[in-house]
């Protein structure tokens, strides 16, 4: 059947409702109705952004809408990705749209919004209203914004319609990111630079006319801007050629690069080493079979993963397919961009929220035009247009970043395994610590393990040594950070010129703040969670909701003045540092460093160069870098991880422990870590210590066994969120009476999902809002869903007009 006859189409709109919808296409728009295309269409009593997600047969069904318009001259996605938004909105439980829209490049949705404008009868209404009514100050706003987004609910404005006082229109908020147009000049077709410059003759008087013509027809297409740079009267000339007939000046698209240079250049290694080489003959296997499968690449840092993957990358692409490489870090896609870069070309694509929009859809639009082989990015490159995708390679696959804490609640790893399947393509899963859940299912086998159990040359795996706090904190000041144990390995280390890395996994310069009247610590008045104090600005933050204050304030306890702060973060150990070591070159790198674009790269740079000699900070600087003079790693405090209320805390804490320690030592010096923990006995902290995975692992399976935790069970953890704490309390216990009566009456499968709560989330109220939780247990994913479904339909009775609102979080990985 011939697409160009068919008049309908499933729509996938950007609101929050399930499902999608039938249009009919006006005779009009029918060439340009292509799969992939945002269009406009009516919904209800407004205009909505939707996604052509097929071209049906004619529907003759009269009640059915049209479009309105068509959005893109070129569809922003393939076909082959609809499946797979259609199995995200199903598993995680999010309406499709909103699936799609939270995958293209911000900023391209024209987001509907409604606007009003007063009528002369509501003029004469608000010369006569009283000055402090509100219907007045409704009016007033209105008159003073014309065409401006009402910043009220609609609902206070319905009345002030109905009385003939304004009228409500729809606007279409202007895209903010599309492609970026400047202005080039070109010679005329069929017109050479010779006869051009007979015809000049000698009656010009400019001296560069001749340079600047030989410019133009050796460039070919040349910006407008550059002329006028290199040439002081370049407007001038353009002026005159262009009216003479032999220039063409004209408007065209310009490529944003957001590649930057290379952090350092990539050598190629002369040749792999065994166990390189057999676990890269096994994945191109796989990948010549071009059908689906799932290796788990689990190899100690320092094995050389970085250039197993290069080479899987290399091989799908001779093979005619395409790749992805996620990494869980932004600072780490750029890292890995300039190795993939300096050794494939402009052909690589990066793609991540530190873009600038204009930077994301030109890079998006590049992938669909099928201009890239490779893209290199955080969790967001899952859903990248690839219409030939072979191969996926999700580094660090651990971690914890890869799980979005947002709408659509997705986790990208598991994700990335699904569109592998759909798009019969090979999925690496590297990690150096594997995930439990990842290591049980290769145990199974599910995927294929692939080990790569020696560094390097056979480099010798970091000493590690652990300091029990409890044991020298007699001899210490509350305040100090280092044990001597460290400050004298630092000294050493210094002296030897070689690096030294610092993690402790918490911002700030002091903790907490606490009344020496009272002990309340001073807390955020939209969070239950304390202020911690930041030297840079002088002020209290919450690291939540960003609410900040003043350092010199009463304690909102007990009214009295004298707060002292206690604890530590990375800038108070960054200060600590440079007053020990005045001579040493120290940074930090942490959330609150590397907030501006670039800063990230910039550090990493000079610490690659050796111009850092102590580099401080949190989890960013843990995994995936190579920095071969870096000799000593010291962590902080070990046990901040373990105590979070999460069953993961202890895999968490391993993870990051092997992760932080894989930086030392990975030149040829022998590298040595200093633990700093009052846990020294804890299992997590303990195999860490002696590189011993198996171990960990078989502990951690024992206990997530015995108490059906994932990879045993399947988790859903319903969040329930009000402005109001009692409200959002009797909605969590109503909502978990519910579900316990739809289980009562299922009698036989009923007793294979577990209820737990409703209790309080530990953070009980963040961002002004007040926060309770249930968790769901259950070994089947049908059943699990089953239950959902009846979950939603309660959950709008229950919570309809109490203020409350309830989250989804399928497979959750923070329960705080």
């Amino acid at each position: 059947m011939n697409d160009d006859n068919l008049s309908c189409l499933k729509i996938a709109v950007s609101v929050p409702v399930k499902g999608t919808f039938s249009y009919l296409v006006p005779e009009r728009l029918v060439p340009q109705a292509r799969v992939g295309c945002r269009v406009l269409v009516p919904f209800h009593n407004r205009k909505v952004t939707g996604y052509i997600l097929e071209k049906l047969s004619q529907d003759h069904d009269q009640g059915i809408k049209e479009i309105l318009d068509i959005l893109d001259a070129e569809p922003l996605f393939h076909k082959q990705l609809v499946p797979f938004f259609e199995w995200m909105a199903d598993y995680y439980m999010h309406p499709i749209g909103q699936v799609i829209q939270s995958a293209l490049p911000g900023g391209i949705n024209t987001n509907p919004f409604n606007t009003a404008f007063l009528t002369e009868k509501g003029s004469r209404a608000l010369d006569s209203l009283t000055s402090l009514s509100q219907e007045r100050e409704i009016l007033t706003w209105i008159k003073d914004h014309p065409g401006k987004r009402f910043p009220q609910p609609l609902k206070n404005i319905y009345p002030l319609q109905k009385k003939g006082w304004l009228v409500i229109e729809d606007r279409q908020q202007k895209r903010r990111a599309g492609p970026l147009r400047r202005r080039f000049v070109k010679p005329t077709a069929e017109i050479d630079l010779k006869s051009v410059l007979e015809e000049r003759g000698r009656s010009s008087k400019a001296k560069n006319e001749v340079e600047f013509l030989t410019t133009v027809f050796n460039s070919g297409p040349i910006l407008f801007s550059e002329l006028t740079a290199r040439f002081s009267n370049g407007s001038y000339l353009v002026h005159k050629w262009t009216k003479n007939g032999a220039l063409e000046s004209y408007t065209g698209p310009v490529y944003r690069s957001p590649a930057g240079t290379s952090m350092f250049p990539s050598s190629v290694p002369s040749e792999l080493y065994g166990q390189q080489r057999r676990a890269l003959s096994r994945i191109k296997s796989f990948i010549d079979k071009q059908t689906f499968h799932v290796c788990l690449l689990y190899g100690v840092t320092g094995s050389g993963k970085t250039e197993v993957y290069y080479r899987a990358v290399e091989h799908a692409i001779g093979a005619g397919k395409q790749a992805i490489v996620m990494v869980p870090e932004i600072s780490l896609a750029l890292y890995m961009e300039g190795i993939f870069r300096s050794r494939l070309g402009n052909r690589v694509a990066v793609y991540h929220s530190r873009l600038s929009g204009g930077e994301r859809y030109d890079e998006w639009m590049r992938m669909v035009r099928g201009e890239v082989d490779l893209v290199i990015g955080a969790r967001s490159a899952l859903f990248v247009p690839l219409s030939r995708l072979g191969l996926i390679v999700v580094d660090e696959e651990y971690d914890s970043a890869y799980k979005q804490e947002n709408s659509p609640r997705y986790q990208a790893r598991d994700a990335a395994v699904v569109r592998a399947k759909m798009d019969k393509a090979l999925v690496i899963l590297g990690a150096g610590t594997p995930s439990v859940q990842s290591f049980q299912n290769a145990a199974s086998g599910r995927y294929h393990l692939l080990s790569m159990p020696d560094r390097i040359e056979k480099r010798p795996l970091p000493d590690v040594e652990i300091v029990d706090m409890k044991a020298i904190k007699g001899g210490q000041s509350r305040d100090e950070i280092l044990s001597p144990k460290l400050v004298e390995a630092l000294d050493k280390n210094l002296v030897a010129g070689n690096q030294t890395i610092l993690f402790l996994n918490r911002r700030g310069f002091r903790s907490l703040y606490l009344c020496r009247s009272c002990g309340q610590s001073i807390r955020c008045p939209n969070c239950e969670v304390a202020l911690t104090y930041h030297l840079e600005g002088n002020r209290l933050v919450c690291h939540y909701c960003g609410f900040h204050s003043e350092t010199r304030l009463k304690c909102p306890s007990c009214g009295r003045k004298g707060v002292k702060a206690y604890g530590f973060g990375t800038e108070k150990l960054e200060q600590e540092l440079k007053d020990m070591f005045p001579e040493a070159r120290v940074a930090r790198m942490d959330t609150d460093s590397t907030r501006k674009k670039g800063q990230a790269i910039q550090i990493l740079r000079k610490f690659s160069r050796h111009e850092i000699d102590i580099l401080v900070g949190t989890q960013m600087i843990t995994k995936g870098y190579d920095f071969p003079r870096v000799t000593l790693v010291g962590v902080i405090a070990a046990d901040l991880s373990l105590g979070f209320p999460d069953f993961r805390a202890g895999e968490r804490t391993f993870q990051i422990l092997s992760q932080v320690a894989g930086r030392a030592g990975r030149g040829d010096q022998r590298g040595k870590v200093i633990i700093q923990t009052f846990n020294p006995d804890h299992y997590a902290v303990h195999t860490a210590t002696v590189h011993d995975y198996r171990s960990f692992f078989e502990k951690e399976k024992e206990l997530r066994e015995q108490l059906s935790y994932p990879p045993f069970s399947h988790l859903v953890c319903l969040r329930l969120k009000g402005n109001n704490k009692g409200k959002t309390e009797k909605a969590a216990q109503r909502l978990s009476a519910d579900i316990r009566d739809i289980l009562a009456g299922w009698p036989k499968r009923g007793k294979e999902i577990q209820v737990l709560g409703p209790v309080e989330a530990p953070i009980s109220r963040l961002k002004g809002k007040y926060r309770w939780q249930i968790l769901i247990k259950s070994k089947s994913v049908s059943l699990l869903k089953h239950l959902l479904t009846g979950v939603e339909k309660s959950s709008r009775k229950v919570l309809q007009s109490s203020g409350v609102h309830l989250i989804l979080d399928v497979d959750p990985y923070q329960m705080i």
